[in-house]
């Protein structure tokens, strides 16, 4: 296993977490739907950032593709 793939691999297990997290702190907080609720708002920024780091390990299985390729 090359260090990229690796990367891609641990890039993927942080993005689930990631994403379990804000999913269950949404879960406990969505009842108080407002600005001014920075548990809410943490939840939504973890849920964003989860997706960000799916597409980085994307990104990264992608260029491993293309560089055996070549």
């Amino acid at each position: 296993m090359n260090n990229e793939k690796k990367a891609a691999d641990m890039l993927k297990w942080m993005a689930w977490t990631t994403t379990i997290i804000g999913a269950l702190l949404m879960a406990f907080s969505v009842s108080d739907f407002r600005s001014e609720n920075f548990t809410l708002m943490v939840s939504i920024g973890f849920l964003i950032a989860g997706m960000n780091i799916f597409l980085l390990s994307t990104v990264f299985r992608l260029m491993n593709i293309r560089k055996q390729q070549v």
